[in-house]
């Protein structure tokens, strides 16, 4: 028999024990739907943590773009917006009602995390707006949409991080159980001079005219590229109103057209020296001499006049050899070397430097020129070629249309005596994780065989264009220009009729320096500014002047 006080201790133990069973038991058979939906209501989330994007930066150390940091209020179920209202004020807290979300200040965020707001990490892509046709811009998903922010969007992207959240029922963050850092992209410096580049497009906005102006190292690499008129890319990255967008891609001055690598021009005189290469390397320079009136009848084998072309100086630039040619840019002397030469060898020398071939410059958005032939002008109006084409082509007007960045390739190829170096932006890639840079290697595009003695009497005949004086009928075109300048320009001046009644003509001027080691080429480009020798040639003297100074 057991002892009254046994029996009353193993009661006293029994009854909390049979509590629990019934507790379970009502927990798990009685409440267990109930239960079931709160316990599987408190959720773990997976989060994405955005990724910063990699800066962009001139050659020498500025920066172009860049990721700013914004912290992101979300109103959720369990937001006390009594509390939120005290935090930061009714005005603030109904554009969180009304949004959903607000932008706040990390004073701010870490109280309104107590009221049940959500805090989101954000970035903002800004821009300096210094070469913004070169960098270009992201759309409001962060994605690149032209210029380096699309060619290089997967390295300037990085990868995002990843976060595990427990969220009550109401939407509460009850804690986060994981994170995973994101990796931010790697950082992006340019071959682009942030000081040349701004004097370049300032040398462009003073002009009050659309145009390029193109710098290059002879390796390839760009050192401004400069397109007016320009835009702000900051406008663009959070996203514009239709009507807005509308009034920018309809805006007769283009501000997005990149000029230098997607707009087609007719080129003018600046093409001269590719004949003046294919003339050398099949006669003789002095087996062309012409006396130049200042215009040339063409007679067709009955010897009537089939058509009268004008040379840009009225009075006339009398006898003429090819290297006088080239110093005046006489109309005359290359209409009648084109007939000489023929469209076929004209075209078979425009393919030996691809002078209307995209370049490969490590931008979206270039497009190729034309130069012409028999075949292209049947296949394009179904018509036949005649002499009056010809002749047309050899002063670089009819059918021929080409890029700014074309031309300053050919002058490339003309620099570096038959070898071409495909232009580039990207000059390193830099990665924060690891400290580590990778430099971009110069590439070979293209290489063309001549021989010394052209090379040699084409570089001096160029020099002649900035700097031979000997009255009006001799002196170079750009020699005004250039009178006076501490430093040597090996160049050609360019007139490109636009074919539009009441127009000026397109000014052009390409060139390199110094001349018997050329460190640097230059084109320049300006719309419906009159002759190269007016208004292309002083601008291209002003840069020149400046970058010697920098290099100084």
């Amino acid at each position: 028999m057991l002892k009254r006080s046994e029996i009353l201790l193993r009661a006293l133990l029994f009854v909390p024990f049979a509590a629990l069973l019934i507790r379970a038991f009502v927990l798990q058979v009685v409440q267990y739907r109930s239960h079931r939906e709160y316990v599987e209501s408190l959720r773990v989330h997976v989060r994405s943590i955005e990724a910063p994007r990699g800066r962009i930066l001139s050659r020498d150390g500025v920066i172009l773009a860049w990721d700013e940091e914004e912290l992101v209020a979300h109103a959720t179920l369990a937001t006390d917006f009594q509390e939120v209202g005290k935090i930061i004020g009714s005005e603030r807290k109904i554009e969180l009602i009304l949004n959903g979300r607000l932008r706040v200040t990390e004073a701010e965020a870490i109280k309104l995390q107590q009221a049940g707001v959500y805090i989101e990490k954000k970035y903002i892509r800004k821009y300096r707006g210094t070469a913004a046709h070169v960098v270009g811009y992201v759309d409001v998903s962060r994605s690149g949409v032209t210029g380096v922010e699309k060619k290089y969007d997967s390295l300037l992207k990085g990868k995002p991080g990843y976060e595990l959240v427990s969220v009550s029922p109401s939407g509460k963050v009850l804690g986060r159980l994981l994170t995973s850092a994101p990796l931010p992209g790697k950082d992006l410096i340019l071959t682009i001079d942030s000081r040349l580049q701004e004097y370049a497009e300032n040398l462009l906005k003073r002009s009050n005219r659309r145009g390029v102006i193109l710098v290059q190292s002879v390796n390839g690499e760009i050192l401004a590229l400069a397109s007016h008129p320009s835009f702000d890319p900051n406008i663009l990255t959070q996203g514009v109103e239709p009507r807005e967008w509308n009034l920018l891609v309809s805006d007769p001055q283009a501000p997005l057209l990149n000029r230098a690598i997607s707009a087609l021009y007719p080129v003018g005189s600046v093409i001269k020296p590719l004949y003046a290469i294919a003339y050398l390397e099949k006669f003789n320079q002095s087996d062309l001499i012409v006396n130049c009136p200042g215009y040339y009848e063409y007679r067709t084998s009955t010897g009537a006049v089939a058509g009268v072309y004008k040379d840009w100086y009225i009075a006339g630039h009398g006898l003429t050899n090819l290297r006088k040619a080239l110093r005046v840019s006489c109309n005359v002397f290359f209409y009648q070397l084109a007939l000489k030469l023929g469209i076929e060898e004209m075209k078979t020398w425009a393919e030996k430097f691809k002078i209307s071939y995209t370049t490969g410059i490590d931008l979206p958005g270039e497009v190729g020129g034309l130069f012409p032939d028999p075949s292209w002008k049947q296949r394009r109006f179904g018509e036949l070629w005649y002499p009056g084409d010809t002749i047309l082509c050899g002063i670089g007007q009819g059918f021929i249309v080409m890029t700014p960045i074309q031309i300053l390739n050919f002058f490339n190829t003309l620099a570096n005596r038959g070898i071409c170096y495909t232009p580039h932006v990207l000059l390193q890639i830099f990665e924060p994780s690891t400290k580590s840079t990778e430099q971009v290697q110069p590439s070979i595009s293209l290489t063309v065989q001549i021989s010394p003695e052209t090379w040699s009497f084409l570089t001096n005949a160029l020099v002649e264009v900035v700097e031979y004086t000997d009255g009006p009928q001799d002196e170079g075109t750009a020699y005004q220009a250039f009178k006076g300048a501490r430093f040597k320009v090996a160049g050609k001046t360019g007139t490109a009729e636009v074919g539009k009644a009441g127009q000026r003509p397109h000014s052009w001027f390409a060139g390199f320096s110094p001349v018997d080691r050329p460190q640097v080429v230059v084109t320049v480009l300006i719309e419906n500014a009159g002759s190269g020798g007016e208004a292309a040639a002083p601008m291209a003297r002003r840069i020149l002047e400046y970058y010697w100074e920098l290099k100084r």
